[in-house]
């Protein structure tokens, strides 16, 4: 048995049952979203009949690596599972050198920074897991000096590529950056490229013989998407993720992984918090005692009834709100959805940044400039990928229940700044619901792991 590894993809030679065996374990997946929803679909006896049931069944688990005769090839980031064979490593930097000076040098890198560029540098594949706050996109702007590479940074979604834009434009010039999507078709020796019209438009990437690849917020490009666009550029020499929460709510966890190999580094909350380059959070969880029907195993009728319907959690929610800013502190409120925002907004007399809206990234930089009190925002929008600074406290009106979710919405306020070390979160218990309630414990089981600074009341 041989292995032979090229940039894209691994071709290992007359397998071995066991080690196939193996490989078949740590390749395949369940698409627990695609299972959920087979299970919604089994309550229906007509659904279940169904040519979508039928398909659906065949989604839900995969394993991706692919049989040819005696031999199987995998994608080329799985390469740390050949450890214990032997293979032929073919894999090279590609693309020409290009130079790049700082227009405006950015701020130095901390030592675990700094590690992470120079393993960045030892690896052709690799997955750079920080918290939010503990600076992704500072390492990755050093890291595509130091590799001098034309480089694709490739985003999910319009806020993240225009952050990161931003700050690349900052550190090289207009010149030198390209924007593609959103409405722009710019490639240039450094390109921000959204994910989907990526992958709409594959070809010109392939053409344009890029260096360096970097997949910002790799777990939330849609996993199918991130593996096809992984597949047709994966002879780029060098790729590698940036993520604050290194899995998937899905299971797809390894489309991710095939792309930009294993974690090189992992620097998490807990981590950030501790060695103090993250604030301090202290947790305050109100149990409201809301009015309606229970609504069991139905997500949206509750959040309906016991949040954007319910006069008693608007009234604290809206009460905290107006504490707090009469304190003098900055707040961040996070929803769900857009009527509970424009409502709450309309209670307290803030702005509301919904992100479909152009005004939502001025507002963006109003609070982090101090000249608005506070924001109300969608946490599609805020929740992930927006850089906010100066934020006192964080009240969380959006209701989670998946660990990377929360971590990301607590992201939004630990960043230390004016010597500030301390957040303040308000989250609250719909009592009402046994669904939303039991969400709630497990956020309380989650905020336990990062911190004993809990009150519940």
């Amino acid at each position: 048995m041989k292995a032979i590894v090229n940039n894209d993809k691994i071709k290992i030679e007359s397998v071995e049952p066991a080690f196939k065996a193996r490989l078949m374990k740590a390749l395949s997946y369940t698409d627990t979203a695609k299972q959920w929803q087979l299970r919604r679909m089994a309550k229906n006896p007509f659904l279940k009949k169904s040519v979508a049931y039928k398909a659906l069944e065949g989604e839900v688990y995969g394993c991706l690596m692919e049989e040819s005769g005696s031999d199987l090839i995998i994608l080329s980031g799985f390469s740390y599972l050949l450890k214990n064979i032997d293979y032929e490593d073919h894999r090279c930097d590609t693309g020409v050198n290009i130079s790049l000076p700082w227009k405006t040098k950015p701020f130095d890198l901390r030592d675990y920074q700094t590690e992470a560029v120079s393993l960045m540098m030892d690896n052709f594949r690799g997955l750079i897991n920080f918290a939010t706050g503990l600076g992704k996109t500072l390492t990755a702007v050093h890291a595509i000096r130091k590799l001098k590479k034309k480089t694709l940074v490739l985003c999910p979604g319009v806020s993240i590529a225009d952050n990161f834009y931003a700050e690349l434009v900052s550190a090289f010039g207009e010149d030198k950056v390209g924007y593609y999507g959103d409405g722009k078709k710019k490639i240039k020796d450094i390109t921000v490229g959204i994910a989907a019209s990526v992958n709409n438009n594959i070809q010109k990437f392939i053409d344009h013989d890029f260096g360096v690849m970097i997949v910002d917020e790799v777990h939330h490009i849609p996993a199918t998407t991130f593996y096809t666009i992984a597949e047709n550029l994966g002879s780029i020499g060098r790729i590698y993720g940036l993520t604050a929460t290194d899995f998937r709510a899905d299971g797809k966890d390894v489309m991710i992984t095939a792309g930009v190999g294993e974690a090189l580094i992992s620097r998490d909350l807990i981590w950030g918090i501790k060695n103090k380059w993250l604030r301090d959070p202290y947790i305050i969880m109100r149990d409201v005692h809301t009015h309606g029907r229970d609504h069991k195993g139905d997500k949206i009728k509750n959040y309906k009834e016991h949040v954007l319907h319910s006069l008693q959690m608007n009234e604290q929610i809206e009460g905290d709100i107006k504490k707090f800013l009469a304190a003098g502190l900055s707040v961040l409120c996070l929803v769900d959805q857009v009527a509970h925002g424009e409502q709450l907004a309309k209670a307290v007399g803030l702005p509301f940044a919904t992100g479909t809206n152009k005004g939502s990234k001025q507002l963006v930089s109003d609070l982090n400039k101090k000249s608005i009190p506070g924001l109300i925002g969608t946490a599609k929008y805020i929740g992930e990928g927006t850089d906010t600074k100066n934020v006192d406290v964080i009240v969380l009106a959006n209701f989670v229940a998946g660990k990377g979710s929360l971590w990301q919405n607590l992201g939004r306020g630990l960043r230390p700044f004016e010597g500030k070390m301390n957040l303040i979160v308000l989250d609250y218990v719909p009592l009402g619901s046994s669904m939303l309630s039991r969400h709630a414990k497990l956020r309380l089981k989650m905020y336990k792991e990062i911190t004993c600074k809990i009150k519940e009341c």
